[in-house]
């Protein structure tokens, strides 16, 4: 009996032993992992780089210009028939056939390779590639390779391209303005001298009464 008994408080001292043997062991198991993962944390985060920023462009802003304004442009096209005055401001193109006189202020007249003018034409450049017959008054006057003037011109300044074709007067406005300034100067000279003789005649006449 006796040895029975200590044979099995033999066996439950060495299975308590063993449980607690078992305990130690596994919590060994657990303490050496997590310092494991703890390594290999501080060694990750020693490797990572520091993310660097990335710049940012600067936005650029362009200013608005102001819009230019819009020259005015006139065309008459081709194959139309205009008869009578024409007073535009900006360019004005002629394909087609115009009889009367033409204004332009601050454009140039382009008559084209199949443009026909009869009349005066008067702006700041004239540029003839079709026919013109009339009076061309201008500060620049071009007659291109397809270009005929028949009449007279009235400009500061006159080119002929070869194949061009000029008949008629030329007058140069420089010259006709130093003439007309010319006949003033005369005029306000003449007008002078007639007022000197107006004047001295009657103090003649005093001069003569006082001596009787």
């Amino acid at each position: 009996m006796w040895t029975l008994a200590l044979i099995a408080f033999w066996r439950s001292k060495m299975a308590g032993e063993f449980l607690i043997i078992l305990i130690l062991i596994f919590s060994i198991i657990i303490y050496s992992m997590t310092l494991r993962l703890k390594k290999v944390a501080m060694f990750s985060r020693k490797t990572e780089t520091p993310k660097t920023a990335e710049p940012v462009a600067p936005v650029i802003t362009e200013e608005k210009k102001p819009m230019p304004e819009q020259k005015l442009y006139t065309i008459i096209a081709k194959g139309t028939v205009f008869q009578g005055d024409i007073n535009v401001e900006g360019d004005i193109q002629i394909w087609g056939k115009v009889s009367g006189n033409i204004n332009v202020k601050d454009g140039v007249i382009r008559v084209m390779h199949a443009g026909q003018v009869e009349g005066e034409l008067t702006a700041p450049d004239i540029i003839i590639d079709g026919f013109v017959k009339g009076i061309c008054a201008a500060n620049n006057l071009d007659i291109l390779e397809h270009g005929e003037l028949r009449g007279t011109s009235r400009c500061g300044s006159m080119s002929i391209k070869r194949g061009g074709i000029f008949t008629g007067q030329s007058e140069q406005v420089e010259h006709q303005a130093k003439s007309v300034a010319q006949q003033r100067v005369v005029s306000i000279k003449e007008s002078a001298n007639t007022n000197k003789d107006k004047v001295t005649a009657p103090v003649e006449n005093l001069q003569k009464e006082n001596k009787k």
